[in-house]
């Protein structure tokens, strides 16, 4: 759907995206992430040819987007949706007018500038087919009773939703999300990523999630792209990366637990929901090799429609070995934390 190939993008001589290589399935829930001033944005806008960019290559829908024309880049747009942080409402309209806006845009295209500016003052009455595809989009967001009020009088998660609706009017193939999660708080977070979901699985839309919220990655993204200063860090699938704890993640993610200074730290991966629901690792190990741990922390978290996790414990130094071997037998999933080491325990 998407192929990107040394992409290189430039503002005044200074590199913002250096040799990008990857791509994008049809179908697929993809995240870019990354600090501020990582990129990310930038190489979304790259997609639908808002932003130009000085080498490599962007093909999306089997269109090269720096070979087209205007009027090529208007119909690559028409099939591109995209949601923003600020939500990017017109404010004097109410909730129809703002998703059917883009509808009446194309049913009829402006000739010029100044008869755009025309159709934003004076509203005439849609047609049946634009106020069924409008009606459609709202029943979708449960926003049709909610039709004729102003955008103003809505909460954030509601607007969000408009914008969304406006979005998938034109039925796109593609959806980019522009940190669209950012300025809501995190049950309305979550309401939105589920209602993404569900768009992403009853119309098989491509989506590319651009956002700083590690957690709306693990919710709802297939696979992710980490950028710093514009340049891949890591590529793959979002509970692979996590879980194998890469260097480049751990960068980025600050750990929210403080390690014992004294043994070794340990960390356990939980690779699948099976490995959590079984008998108590830690209370087995400990039983059996008669050690006693500490734990120093752990956590579950859902990566799309599983749960999985980690447990962190803290081994004397003295039981390292027999510890390691019991780990292996058994076919466990860990790593080494915070003490130079860099032993990664897997099954063969």
């Amino acid at each position: 759907m998407i192929t990107v190939k040394n992409l290189e993008k430039h503002y005044g001589g200074v590199p913002v995206l250096r040799d990008l290589s990857f791509s994008i399935e049809e179908g697929e829930i993809f995240g870019i992430v990354g600090n501020s001033g990582a990129g990310k944005s930038t190489l979304l806008r790259c997609f639908n040819g808002l932003e130009r960019y000085q080498g490599g290559s962007v093909t999306v829908m089997g269109k090269e987007v720096a070979a087209l024309n205007e009027a090529g880049l208007k119909a690559l747009r028409r099939d591109i949706g995209m949601i923003f942080q600020n939500f990017g409402l017109m404010g004097r309209k109410n909730v129809f007018e703002n998703v059917a806006f883009p509808l009446r845009i194309w049913e009829t295209p402006p000739q010029s500038f100044r008869e755009f500016l025309a159709r934003l003052q004076f509203w005439r009455a849609p047609s049946k087919e634009v106020t069924d595809r409008v009606m459609e989009f709202l029943e979708l967001m449960g926003l049709a009773d909610k039709h004729f009020e102003r955008v103003q009088s809505l909460s954030g998660g509601q607007k969000q939703r408009v914008g969304i609706a406006r979005a998938l009017a034109l039925y796109p193939k593609i959806l980019l999300c522009d940190e669209a999660t950012s300025a809501l708080d995190p049950n309305t977070t979550m309401d939105i990523l589920s209602l993404l979901q569900s768009i992403n699985s009853r119309l098989k839309l491509t989506m590319v999630v651009v956002t700083h919220q590690m957690e709306v990655v693990k919710r709802i993204c297939h696979r992710l792209l980490l950028l710093d200063k514009g340049i891949a860090q890591c590529l793959g699938k979002t509970e692979e990366l996590f879980i194998s704890s890469t260097e480049c993640l751990k960068k980025f993610m600050e750990d929210d637990y403080t390690l014992i200074a004294t043994g070794t730290n340990i960390r356990l991966m939980f690779m699948s929901p099976r490995e959590i629901s079984q008998d108590a690792v830690i209370t087995t190990m400990a039983r059996d090799l008669d050690i006693s741990f500490s734990i120093v922390g752990g956590k579950l978290e859902r990566y799309l429609d599983d749960v999985l996790g980690f447990l962190i414990i803290n081994v004397p130094d003295e039981h390292l070995d027999v510890v390691f071997c019991y780990m292996k037998e058994k076919n466990l999933h860990w790593e080494v934390l915070g003490n130079g080491r860099d032993n990664v325990g897997r099954p063969r």
